[in-house]
């Protein structure tokens, strides 16, 4: 019985041991990485705590409009009593009279409320916070841009970097039959033995190129990773493709109305134009509610615990307050000529931010279509390159043709093809520049 038991409990051991084998090989798209950049990036985190935190101080502000009430109690110990001078004339007496006001202790509790009933700056702030708080969202979305761009660009990298060390790879196998000709062509004294070893020189320099793209392809991967918050020890296979088809161009200007820095300078403007008009209407009157009920109670001897029914007194008071302000030493003035500078300030930098968009519009535009001509001619330079080995091995085989010329066809077909990836990678990130300047990032 107990060995059953602990074969069974091996064999789950084995099952749990191969699934967490299993879980750390991850399958990565692109879309799964921009998802984990935006998800697991600091930036956007605190980002997105920034819009939260904006979402409460609208609350805080918006709190005002409430009734604001408080329970109080003070107490007072009056070592000197104050007095009050009188006319002697109220007590049968001639000249003024001091009269003591109140006595030694006193002792109030109760409540009051205020409540604003009008306030237009107030009300105008309200609106400004709320603004406030859509330029925080704003904040929120250029920063997941910015990781997306980021993980793109890596992604790509890593992608174009695999590519080249499969092809280097591919070459190396390519070598490795060459070795084997040339060994037995040696042999059997066909070739120099000089002509062998260039060989053998050429399969070192290829194995050190490998093993440098190696190394350069785990430091991308690892700061893939990083970007997309996977653990460094975890294996990562990339499941997109390098290859792309046409986005399709066009050479009319969009209207950048989804460029995050542009809509951050029009939530700007209006910021700014709410706080003018926040400042214009500080010269209107404030009218608020109050009131007040509490318990009063004035001895001369601190007897406030003892029995009786005339120990505190009540007092209730409501009413209205109303203030106008009149003269305030052109503060208010400054502050309006300074919201109407700046107003001209954010419309000069939203008019030269449309030019750098168009600007920066038409760059990425040309340079995808250039990348993606590039493209083309590299396919048929691999093409050319491909017959022109195919037909130099054959003439090498037939002795007709020499070692050297076949090195370099080789080299010359390696090179063609490492340089159709760069183009490739090249025009990835044309196409995310096009995407970037269009302000479509997120639909990745």
């Amino acid at each position: 019985m107990k060995i059953k038991k602990t074969i069974t409990a091996l064999l789950v051991l084995s099952g749990v041991l191969r699934v967490s084998g299993q879980d750390s090989i991850q399958k990565l798209s692109l879309k799964e990485s921009c998802r984990l950049g935006i998800e697991r990036n600091v930036t956007v985190i605190n980002a997105r705590l920034e819009k939260t935190r904006a979402n409460y101080q609208f609350k805080e502000a918006q709190s005002k409009l409430f009734p604001q009430v408080e329970a109080y109690s003070n107490f007072n110990y009056y070592y000197s009593i104050p007095k009050m001078v009188l006319p002697g004339e109220i007590f049968g007496q001639s000249g003024m009279i001091a009269v003591q006001i109140g006595t030694k202790f006193d002792w109030s509790n109760g409540f009051r409320a205020s409540q604003v009933l009008y306030n237009q700056s107030f009300f105008t702030s309200l609106k400004l916070s709320q603004q406030l708080e859509n330029i925080s969202g704003l904040t929120l979305q250029q920063k997941k841009e910015e990781a997306v761009y980021h993980v793109s660009q890596v992604y790509y990298l890593c992608l174009a970097t695999e590519k080249q060390i499969e092809q280097l790879s591919n070459t190396m196998h390519n070598i490795d039959r060459l070795l084997e000709i040339s060994k037995l062509q040696e042999e059997n004294g066909l070739i120099l033995k000089a002509d062998y070893s260039r060989v053998n020189v050429n399969k070192s320099n290829l194995q050190t190129q490998i093993d440098n793209l190696n190394q350069l392809y785990q430091q991308q991967l690892g700061m893939l990773k990083y970007l997309t918050g996977i653990g460094s020890d975890s294996k990562v296979i990339l499941s997109d493709s390098l290859f792309v088809s046409s986005i399709g161009t066009s050479s009319l200007l969009p209207d950048f109305v989804n460029r995050t820095e542009l809509q951050l300078i029009d939530k700007q403007t209006e910021v700014t134009s709410l706080t003018q008009a926040m400042n214009k209407q500080a010269y209107l009157p404030t009218l608020s509610g109050f009131g007040q009920y509490y318990f009063q109670g004035q001895r001369d001897q601190f007897d406030f615990f003892r029995g009786g029914e005339d120990k505190f007194f009540k007092v209730g008071v409501i009413g209205l307050s109303l203030s106008i302000p009149v003269f305030d030493g052109f503060e208010k003035h400054s502050k309006i000529r300074q919201g109407a500078i700046e107003l001209e300030q954010l419309r000069n930098t939203r008019r030269n931010t449309v030019e750098y968009f168009s600007k920066e519009y038409k760059d990425a535009v040309m340079q995808y279509e250039n990348s993606f001509n590039i493209v083309n001619r590299q396919k048929e330079n691999i093409k050319a390159a491909e017959e022109s080995y195919s037909v130099t091995l054959q003439g090498y085989r037939q002795q007709v043709t020499s070692l050297s010329d076949l090195l370099m066809s080789e080299g010359s077909l390696t090179e063609a093809r490492l340089s159709y990836y760069n183009a490739l990678l090249q025009l990835k990130n044309a196409g995310l520049e096009v995407r970037k300047s269009k302000g479509e990032l997120l639909n990745y």
